[in-house]
Order: structure tokens, then C-alpha cells, then sequence
């Protein structure tokens, strides 16, 4: 996927057959912008064109309204990862910043979407807004569109018949309630952390739970507290996996925030690796145990409960 990151850097010469664009932040790529960007996917084989996402690298309340600025689901990697394989060829994503806020929605449309991308049809959710102070809709779009030659469709919020209407502040809410099995329903795939595993303490290999600690910047939003079953996923392998987010209260109390994975099936050395860490559900939060052979007794039953829930999946 070719990817740019200003908007001095796209040309029409670059888009030369016409694109299809899905506009929007996309963060989480759950299953609602999925269905933004299948029909972008279905228009550009209907219509011989390129499947195009044009979104922004922050959100732009970050730069609007710092203090309402929620944290994001997915790094700019994930994002990108997750757009990739939903059949997006080209993605556009532009820091949101001064120069953007002030742009006027017809500017917009016309210099960027017309001028720069050769759009032919354009997707966007139904709350979708856009121009200095929001003052562009998708009715702005349509009235553009009949005399620049583009078509403009608005795809309806996505339902789940259980849960509800599918959003990203929904997804975020789960996974910071530790719900991360509502979340991976709304996303369509588990709720993932990825980063490079360090040096801990030691402690769990001591005791016979050797533990991938993830450190550095860990990419992905971190569940709330607790132990959950998963996946890690080293050098394209997968393994199941039993993970705990948040420090070891038996025996540290006001110790180090952690994500550790211990990972069932591997035996190896894995400091310096990248992995991927994937919650599947919640087994339960974290507790102080009242001697280690309690707590030994517990991550026994945590593998167990691990191996029988990821089996049945």
C-alpha cells in the first residue's frame, strides 16, 4: 500500500485511472468503517478505479480540543496494517493541524479530493464533517460532485443484533473496561498491543511461568487490569497465551505497570523481539495472593481456563 503523509505529496498524475475515496478518522477499523471501505473496494472493481482512504495521523480534536481528545485504539502502524488488508491501495494520512482546521470545505473538495486525488466516488459515514468548522456534510459533497464529476455515497451506522450500534468510542470503552471480547466483536478481530519484549525481573521464569514482557512504546490501547486468554504472535507464529496487564500486586504492590504474556506453547529466547499480544476475554482481574503457592495455584487454573477457552475458538 503506498502511503503519503502530506498533502504536498499527492498528484492526479498519481491517481491517473480515478479513485474511490472512504473518508474518515478509522480509528479501531472496526466493523463499521469495514463497511465503508468494501464499498470503496466493490466500486473500484466495478469501476475500473483505485481504493483510496484519506484520514489524518492524529485525531483532530487532539489539535480542536486537546482536553476532550480520547486515547486512540490503534498506533498509526496498526492503522495503517488494518486499512492494508481491508484492500486499501493507497492511503492518504496527513497530520490534522492549522493549515487543515482552516481549509474551507470547498477548497478541500476541489484542491484536494478533485485536484490531487482524481476522485470519482467518495464514501462517508453518516456523521461525517469536514472544513473549516465543520461546515462541509455530505449534501456539500453531492452539490460539488454532479458538477465535478464525482459520485457520493453515505453508509449507514453498522448494527450488531446484540450490541448495538458499532463505534470507535464503543470499542474504547470496552477495552478499557477490560471487555475485550465486545470489543473484538465490534473490530472483527482481537484487541492487539504490539512492542518489543524486555528484560523483567525475572520472577516468573523462577517460579516456572516464564513471561514476555512487553516495553518500550507499546503500540495499541492497553486493556484494563486483569489477566486475560489470548495470543502472542512471534515471527508470524501464533501461540496461545495467558497475559496480565498491570503490576504484580502479590509481590509489588505499588510496583511497574506491565503487559507480560506467558506463552504456553514456546520455549525460546525472545528479548529484543517484536510481538503482537492478542486478547480473546477477560478471566479475572488482578489480586494479591496470600503466598506463592496460592499464586502458583491460580496461574495453573489461568493456563487451564486459557487452553479450553482458545481451543474451543
Amino acid at each position: 500500500m503506498r502511503v503519503f503523509d502530506e498533502l504536498a505529496e499527492i498528484r492526479s498524475e498519481v491517481f491517473a485511472p480515478g479513485s474511490a475515496v472512504a473518508i474518515g478518522k478509522f480509528d479501531g477499523v472496526h466493523r463499521g468503517h469495514r463497511a465503508l471501505l468494501d464499498r470503496v473496494a466493490a466500486i473500484s472493481a466495478e469501476r475500473e478505479l483505485e481504493p483510496v482512504v484519506f484520514t489524518f495521523a492524529n485525531n483532530p480534536l487532539s489539535f480542536l480540543r486537546p482536553d476532550r481528545c480520547p486515547q486512540p485504539i490503534m498506533s498509526r502502524d496498526q492503522r495503517l496494517d488494518a486499512l492494508e488488508a481491508a484492500g486499501v491501495t493507497a492511503c492518504v494520512i496527513v497530520p490534522f493541524d492549522a493549515e487543515l482546521a482552516a481549509m474551507p470545505a470547498e477548497h478541500f473538495i476541489e484542491q484536494v479530493l478533485v485536484e490531487n486525488l482524481n476522485v470519482r466516488h467518495v464514501c462517508v459515514g453518516e456523521d461525517f464533517r469536514f472544513g473549516h468548522r465543520g461546515a462541509g456534510d455530505a449534501a456539500l459533497l453531492a452539490h460539488m460532485g454532479k458538477r465535478l464529476g464525482f459520485s457520493v455515497e453515505v453508509i449507514g451506522d453498522v448494527e450488531d443484533p446484540d450490541l448495538g450500534k458499532v463505534s470507535s468510542s464503543r470499542v474504547r470503552e470496552a477495552i478499557l473496561a477490560g471487555d475485550v471480547a465486545v470489543a473484538g466483536r465490534m473490530l472483527t478481530r482481537p484487541v492487539t498491543l504490539r512492542g518489543e519484549v524486555v528484560h523483567g525481573d525475572a520472577r516468573g521464569r523462577e517460579i516456572g511461568f516464564p513471561t514476555a514482557n512487553l516495553g518500550g512504546e507499546i503500540e495499541g490501547l492497553r486493556p484494563a487490569d486483569g489477566v486475560y486468554a489470548g495470543w502472542a504472535v512471534v515471527r508470524g507464529q501464533r501461540y496461545r497465551a495467558a497475559i496480565s496487564v498491570g503490576a504484580n500486586v502479590t509481590f509489588e504492590p505499588e510496583g511497574e505497570h506491565r503487559v507480560e504474556a506467558h506463552l504456553i506453547d514456546f520455549d525460546g529466547d525472545l528479548y529484543g523481539e517484536r510481538i503482537e499480544v492478542q486478547f480473546v476475554e477477560r478471566l479475572r482481574g488482578m489480586a494479591a495472593f496470600e503466598s506463592l503457592d496460592a499464586l502458583l495455584a491460580r496461574m495453573r487454573e489461568d493456563v487451564r481456563e486459557t487452553v479450553l477457552l482458545l481451543d474451543r475458538e
